[in-house]
């Protein structure tokens, strides 16, 4: 009985080292692409958060990559993506709509381009407006619609500011600066908005991610590749 004994935990002692060599072989691969910190914020994304966190990371990572390519905040392109859905417009309409307002403001203030017409009619000065931040841009262009009665001549202004989708904006301008500050401020207070450091922080552990779901695919590629001339002779 006691010799029985002595063998089952001797087989114990060494399957315990077998697994405690693995563990190790495993973090020493892991620490390779990324931090034990960020290795652990990746298991528990995929497999302990689920769909749902993981969907929420790519919505923020998301967001911060485009409001960096247009250069803004992510709490204002936030704050300005709530007022857009509000009032029926799509988010991705709204962002492209915001990257090529940006882009005509620009030439504007340097005395071309299709919108500089628009922003004159509308009483705003082109160099004063691309130097504020996108939100008190589209505060004041909001402020400047409300003043115009003719629908077809908003609808012209609308397309030569954010160009096809200027149409699709036509009632989030029309809200005036009053109505569109309002939908701002319920964005914060329903927590629709990010801080910068927020946003990037979930950009970070989402890039992390996708850096180990990388290394998986690439030890998978590799092993298949190795069993290749193996495969092929049987």
């Amino acid at each position: 009985m006691a010799e029985n004994v002595s063998i089952v935990i001797r087989a114990f002692d060494k399957t315990k080292k077998g697994f405690g060599s693995a563990t190790k072989g495993i973090a020493s691969i892991a620490k390779s692409v990324v931090s034990l910190r960020s290795a652990l914020i990746l298991v528990g994304g995929a497999a302990g958060f689920g769909y749902m966190v993981k969907s929420s990371l790519n919505a923020t990572d998301a967001l911060k990559k485009t409001a960096d390519k247009i250069g803004t905040t992510t709490e204002a392109l936030g704050g300005l993506r709530y007022a857009a859905q509000i009032t029926g417009v799509a988010t991705n309409t709204m962002d492209m709509a915001l990257q090529r307002f940006t882009r005509r403001t620009a030439e504007a203030a340097k005395g071309t381009g299709e919108a500089k017409g628009a922003i004159k009619t509308l009483g705003l000065n082109a160099k004063e407006l691309i130097r504020l931040p996108l939100e008190e841009r589209m505060l004041l262009l909001a402020d400047a619609f409300s003043n115009q009665t003719n629908e077809a001549e908003k609808l012209a202004l609308a397309f030569k500011l954010f160009d096809s989708e200027g149409a699709a904006l036509v009632n989030t301008l029309s809200l005036g600066r009053d109505g569109l500050r309002e939908l701002l401020g319920e964005a914060k207070l329903l927590g629709l908005t990010m801080s910068t450091n927020a946003a990037a922080g979930v950009e970070k552990a989402n890039d992390e991610i996708t850096k180990l779901l990388s290394l998986g695919k690439g030890l998978k590629d590799q092993f298949s590749a190795a069993l290749a001339p193996a495969i092929t002779e049987v």
